[in-house]
């Protein structure tokens, strides 16, 4: 039976131990949630909406009266005379997409930017360069999930390519220069119907156009970054204080769950503690000791107490006198006791003399 009760013990300490460790994850689930209402910026954001733009630069290349070419234009990617083209004619395209209606705002310019640079050795070296506007819109405002600009300018090539021309003959450098055509569009938004305007972009799309070349290829520049995502943002001492309440109480109830549950799991450990040792002294020394239901009565005995079983067994070796086991409470405390010639020697055996153990 105690073997029974022994074991019935030891796993009530397992279910303890598995309850505090299950008990230490509520309470760091708590600590995260409170750190998260803190901090409400550093976690996951709520997606409000997202967008994408589609952008590009159509050109035409119109040519001077030639003998060679009939066409009065050449289409885009080609490779071209220079000193046959009249003027380039563009037309920058740009989509914007998003999924959400917003409110927005945007105004969109045109710029030509002439470049000089020069060769360092192997470097190529930036020595000037100047911007020349070519269109620029008024602010425009609409509500909706898209808007679109198609905007033609006409580019004269062969003033840009004598003004290098220039440059170069004056200060007698030899100098690689192109015209940057670039087409910005800028843009503030926010959902439809709400103040705060979380999207401020500028996308630029461009032509390369070399100059001083007797033959010229136009490159674009641009890129496609695909789909753009904006979160809901929080001011700088936002805290969210149902999430941060939360997770204070979970602490605070881990805390208590802890603390209870560990001082339980220590008043188990000394009931195992006191099962095993008096489950190993019956094992090992039950053919010297009878066990009574009743108590002796000691009270004309002169009662000697010893401090250690083994003491009592030496005593039993010498007296030849069965050891009296009596159980003063179940599971908890017991008393060994040999009777001899009026003399009564003692030893109790007690979960509360474990030590370093709480007491109940």
């Amino acid at each position: 039976m105690k073997k029974k009760e022994e074991n019935k013990t030891i796993m009530r300490q397992w279910a303890n131990v598995l309850l505090i460790v299950g008990v230490l994850f509520l309470f760091i689930g708590g600590f995260v949630l409170a750190y998260e209402g803190m901090n409400p910026d550093m976690v996951d954001k709520k997606e409000l909406y997202s967008y994408n733009s589609d952008a590009s630069m159509d050109y035409k290349v119109y040519l001077k009266d030639n003998s060679f070419f009939t066409s009065e234009y050449l289409g885009m990617n080609k490779q071209y005379i220079s000193s046959i083209i009249d003027h380039i004619d563009v037309t920058g395209n740009y989509k914007f997409n998003s999924t959400k209606r917003l409110d927005y705002t945007y105004n969109y310019s045109i710029v030509a930017t002439v470049l000089g640079t020069y060769d360092d050795n192997g470097e190529s070296t930036q020595i000037w360069s100047k911007s020349y506007p070519i269109f620029t819109s008024e602010r425009i405002k609409g509500t909706g999930s898209t808007f679109s600009i198609s905007k033609p300018v006409s580019l004269d090539y062969n003033t840009y390519n004598d003004l290098m021309k220039n440059f170069k003959e004056e200060f007698g450098l030899s100098v690689d220069a192109r015209i940057d055509l670039t087409m910005n569009v800028n843009i503030n938004a926010g959902l439809a119907g709400d103040e705060e305007k979380n999207l401020n972009e500028t996308d630029k799309i461009s032509l390369k156009i070399p100059l001083l070349k007797q033959t010229i290829s136009i490159s674009p520049d641009y890129t496609d970054e695909g789909k753009q995502v904006i979160y809901e943002t929080y001011d700088d001492n936002y805290v969210d204080i149902t999430q941060l309440s939360l997770g204070i109480i979970i602490m605070i109830l881990a805390v208590i769950i802890f603390v209870m549950t560990g001082r339980k799991l220590l008043v188990l450990t000394k009931k195992s503690e006191y099962l095993i040792t008096f489950n190993k002294i019956m094992k090992e020394y039950g053919d010297i000791i009878a066990e009574t239901k009743s108590a002796p009565v000691l009270k004309n005995y002169d009662v000697i107490k010893v401090k250690s079983f083994n003491e009592l067994v030496d005593i039993e070796e010498e007296l030849h006198s069965p050891i009296i086991c009596y159980e003063v409470k179940p599971n908890s405390k017991c008393m060994f006791i040999i009777l001899n010639s009026g003399v009564a020697y003692k030893y109790e055996l007690n979960e509360k003399d474990f030590k370093d153990l709480i007491r109940e």
